[in-house]
């Protein structure tokens, strides 16, 4: 069945929870909007058991259900209203071009030849688009296709329903990220996760490319654990605090550890720049100047750096705060520690402000 874009979102609410399931945690942001102005109300960070979340899909429902209601226990959220995220690996996006016509004209062109568009079983996924845009001609427009599987949507409804929460939306990780930013029109955007990450170019506000590459901060942690045989938790420690990638000298001891990391920053930058080029290969007219890093990846020591370093526009890290007030009660050095980790979460919990 065709959907448009806002017929994800059931109902509207000013005060929502973001879910935002990854592969090896769960992240949580409450939001609720007074006046203009969001407030952070809650957050919290969980680490999911193995084998919950795999490439994008869930395993096993019950483990994902009981780490949720420990996390929502943890914070002690007053809504009951969640949007949650179908995760990036499971979710299919296209930029098209089409001629010219009416919104009712495209839905009818795309449900007739959407089997030629997306890489799955005909009736086994949900599909939505948006036009993003003019084309290259003044007789061509822009669409963004994006699909989910049925399966992967019902089951995180399910989810949700039996930790007691209500789903009253259910969107994509791109939409989400960037409702965390204020002045992004037309950029690049990667977020980090643990064991891939996505790349995203905007366009007059609209996701125009959509990437998942097979690299996150785990590959960086794994360098750490091979090289110096630590446990995966002192990797994770070391890899954010030791300044491997910023010294010029980091002595006999991490300059094993300094140069495979340095290759696996190669192995994103590779990837960026393709990106990068395939955009502009579209859009002769536009010029990527700058890209923004979040997810928890990002929190690698002097990462954005390296990447500036290696690409010919600047890497910066978003703070996904800034759209928002924070109480006093919140711990603010944790918070900010943490923050890039959440950007997808509250980006989910923004949904609710009525855009």
């Amino acid at each position: 069945m065709l959907k448009k874009i806002e017929t994800f979102l059931l109902k509207k609410s000013s005060d929502l929870i973001g879910i935002d399931i990854g592969t090896g945690t769960i992240k949580l942001a409450e939001i609720a909007v007074k006046g203009h102005q969001p407030v952070l109300k809650n957050y919290a960070i969980i680490d999911l058991p193995d084998k919950t979340v795999e490439n994008g899909h869930i395993v096993d429902p019950e483990k994902l259900s009981a780490t949720l209601n420990k996390l929502l226990s943890m914070t002690r959220t007053s809504s009951k209203n969640a949007v949650v995220a179908v995760g990036g690996r499971v979710t299919f996006a296209r930029e098209l071009t089409f001629p010219k016509m009416t919104v009712k004209e495209l839905g009818e062109a795309i449900k007739w030849d959407v089997g030629k568009y997306i890489p799955y079983t005909p009736g086994s996924f949900n599909f939505d688009f948006s036009i993003i845009g003019s084309g290259n001609t003044e007789n061509e427009m822009k669409v963004l296709l994006v699909a989910s599987p049925l399966e992967n949507i019902e089951t995180i409804v399910k989810v949700v329903k039996k930790v007691g929460l209500i789903p009253v939306a259910v969107d994509i990780e791109p939409l989400a990220l960037y409702r965390i930013f204020t002045d992004v029109q037309q950029q690049m955007v990667i977020d980090i996760g643990a064991d891939f990450s996505q790349i995203i170019v905007f366009q007059n506000g609209s996701p125009s490319v959509v990437r998942n590459i097979p690299l996150g901060g785990q590959n960086f942690t794994q360098v750490i654990m091979d090289e110096l045989k630590m446990d995966f938790n002192e990797a994770e420690k070391m890899k954010e605090t030791k300044f491997i990638l910023s010294q010029s000298n980091v002595g006999e001891e991490y300059s094993k550890v300094q140069s495979q990391m340095e290759l696996v920053v190669s192995e994103f930058v590779q990837h960026i720049s393709r990106t990068a080029e395939y955009y502009q290969q579209q859009n002769k007219n536009s010029k990527i100047d700058k890209i923004f890093v979040t997810g928890g990846g990002a929190r690698l020591d002097h990462f954005t750096e390296r990447l500036t370093a290696k690409l010919d526009f600047p890497a910066e890290l978003y703070d996904p705060l800034t759209k928002l007030k924070l109480p006093r009660n919140l711990e603010k050095t944790h918070l900010q520690k943490v923050a890039p980790q959440l950007a997808t979460a509250i980006g989910l919990a923004l949904r609710g402000g009525g855009e």
